[in-house]
């Protein structure tokens, strides 16, 4: 089923004059590596893709080929034309249907993506919740239909990759990362390059951000669950923005001895984002409780401003609710 699905993609986007993609609204390194990869293929074919991003591109993918195909101007979606919407690492169906209702005619929409927690709201749904990344899912498109990716596609989607195994490290990497990976250096991606980028780009002032949130590393008692937590007061007196700290969940599940992670960040309208990382709970189920998505082992949400305090008492109460709904 997943290979004719992947034909069937490749023939809807083949016979398509407009298309328009769209990235998650929380722009990480597979949103972009899977839907650069795909917008690099149909420009070689003469087709030039806009990939609508929900806010600028951070610094650590400004590398990715194509990155000029981005946009952040929603008049995309007023074209009549579009006649294809192509979706990647996305589970919000709301995120989408609210920039796709001022079109007046609906085009095809096509949802991409590996998270548990996607309610497959496309109308061709490519969702494999066993790949390690939409990278992956990407790659095993071209594989499908017989399509030697360039090396510029290849390494958009070693960047997809990476970032979803940080590097092959957690419990995302599998035989489908480290074989799609393999095959993708073959091609001539540039996983160096991506590796400097994306996790060797911290500047001082991001790190000593993290040192603080390690000097409030508190493990919830009663669950065992260990948090710790970024303020927005941290991120004013540096001068950095919330995705130059980012990557501290990943660090923290590498290096703490604990079944389940909470790294929360307070952004400037009082909100928490919370990032869940498990070795032994399916954390998808705390997320989608909350609002958010993800995976079994890595998920998120978003807690609106008031819901908790983020200081050590309110981000101990939102572990303790959170760590609930695993009971």
């Amino acid at each position: 089923m997943e290979a004719f699905i992947h034909r069937h993609i490749h023939d809807l986007l083949t016979n398509a004059t407009r298309p328009v993609f769209i990235c998650d609204e929380r722009i990480d390194g597979d949103s972009l590596g899977s839907s650069l990869a795909l917008a690099h293929y149909l420009k070689g074919r003469g087709v030039p893709v806009p990939v609508f991003i929900s806010e600028a591109v951070p610094e650590p993918y400004r590398f990715l080929p194509g990155i000029e195909q981005t946009t952040t101007d929603v008049d995309v979606f007023q074209d009549p034309a579009v006649d294809i919407v192509v979706v990647f690492d996305c589970s919000d169906a709301d995120f989408v249907r609210g920039l796709m209702e001022p079109m007046s005619h609906p085009p095809t929409l096509v949802n991409i993506d590996h998270h548990a927690t996607n309610p497959r709201y496309g109308d061709v749904n490519q969702v494999i919740v066993e790949a390690p990344a939409t990278a992956q899912v990407v790659h095993q498109f071209f594989v499908e239909n017989q399509i030697v990716p360039s090396r510029d596609i290849a390494t958009c989607l070693l960047t997809g990759i990476c970032f979803d195994t940080t590097v092959f490290s957690n419990a995302a990497t599998g035989e489908r990362a480290l074989n799609a990976a393999s095959e993708l250096m073959i091609c001539g991606g540039r996983i160096q390059d991506v590796i400097r980028h994306i996790y060797q780009s911290r500047s001082v002032s991001a790190l000593r951000i993290w040192g603080e949130a390690l000097s409030r590393l508190t493990t919830h008692t009663p669950s065992g669950a260990v948090f710790t937590f970024m303020t927005h007061d941290d991120l004013k007196q540096s001068g950095l923005g919330s995705d130059e700290v980012d990557g501290l969940s990943n660090f923290l599940q590498l290096v703490v001895d604990a079944h389940t992670l909470f790294v929360i960040k307070e952004r400037e309208k009082g909100e928490l984002k919370v990032s869940i990382r498990s070795s032994v709970h399916d954390v998808s189920r705390v997320a989608k409780a909350f609002g958010g998505g993800g995976h079994h082992k890595a998920a998120g949400f978003v807690a609106p401003n008031g819901t908790f305090v983020c200081d050590e008492a309110g981000c101990r109460e939102l572990v303790e609710k959170a760590m609930a709904v695993l009971k």
